[in-house]
């Protein structure tokens, strides 16, 4: 049986309505990010919420929104791009954003407010394309890697490096209120590639210690650690292994990694 011209058309917009809000979902046109992986409990408190309700996979998370971690618990959270952010015991974070406006900009940023996360980002091809994880002292902006952020008890970040390459600051710690600020008074990570060698990085032999001054960076590439102390103090060094009570951690998320064909 053939439609009508006017049951054609009808039938033409609902599937390109269909089409479009499709689309709309898979890239996460909202910021939202969606939970690919859960482990115990683990609890949301939605952005202007004051009642946490607890998570299960499949459920998204928008930005505002504070992930929070129980104990002997873990979640992956996979973002439009496919990029991943996980969370290890104990831990909490706050997805401030997660754009993507075109195929060739995305802006992510999220605050870990405590414990441990392990993020691997999708290739950032635009120019004006972030994507950064930031704590109390510390920010991580990179492009295309793999790497680890700690929020210790005592204040001090330390940033791990598996690919790529991450630009360490210790901008929040000098952006607080009545702390001396940068002369252009606002900070900015490198936008350029991160080929070894590349175009506005540098090689950060380790150990090394750099002197404090306002707003200092350090481009950390594979296999090398960046902390930053509660003081400010940052420092850098290359690793060759984990401290015992990182490994499984670790190697758990090298397993997602591989598993994800990152």
């Amino acid at each position: 049986m053939r439609l009508s011209k006017s049951l054609q058309v009808l039938a033409v917009v609902v599937a390109l309505g269909l089409g479009l809000a499709l689309v709309a979902t898979a890239a996460g046109s909202d910021g939202s990010a969606k939970v690919t992986y859960l482990k115990g409990k683990v609890f949301v408190t939605p952005d202007k919420a004051t009642k946490a309700r607890q998570l299960k996979k499949g459920d998204q998370v928008g930005p505002g929104d504070l992930i929070e971690t129980s104990k002997k618990s873990r979640i992956e959270i996979r973002l439009a791009d496919n990029s991943a952010i996980r969370l290890g015991s104990k831990s909490r974070l706050v997805l401030k954003q997660a754009l993507f406006p075109s195929k060739t900009q995305k802006n992510v940023s999220a605050t870990l407010l405590r414990g441990q996360a392990y993020a691997v980002v999708s290739k950032l091809v635009g120019k004006d394309s972030t994507f950064e994880v930031k704590t109390r002292t510390a920010v991580a902006g990179v492009r295309g890697t793999a790497f680890r952020i700690n929020a210790l008890k005592d204040k001090s970040t330390v940033v791990r490096v598996y690919t790529g390459a991450v630009a360490v600051s210790n901008a929040p710690l000098y952006a607080k209120a009545g702390k001396p600020k940068a002369s252009s008074g606002k900070f900015q990570m490198p936008r350029q590639g991160v080929k070894p060698g590349g175009p506005g990085r540098v090689v950060v032999a380790g150990p090394s210690q750099v002197t404090k001054k306002e707003w200092e960076t350090i481009v950390a590439k594979a296999m090398q650690e960046v902390v930053v102390g509660a003081d400010g103090k940052i420092s850098s060094s290359a690793f060759a292994g984990e401290p015992k009570e990182e490994e499984e951690w670790v190697a758990w998320n090298q397993k997602m990694d591989k598993k994800a064909g990152f």
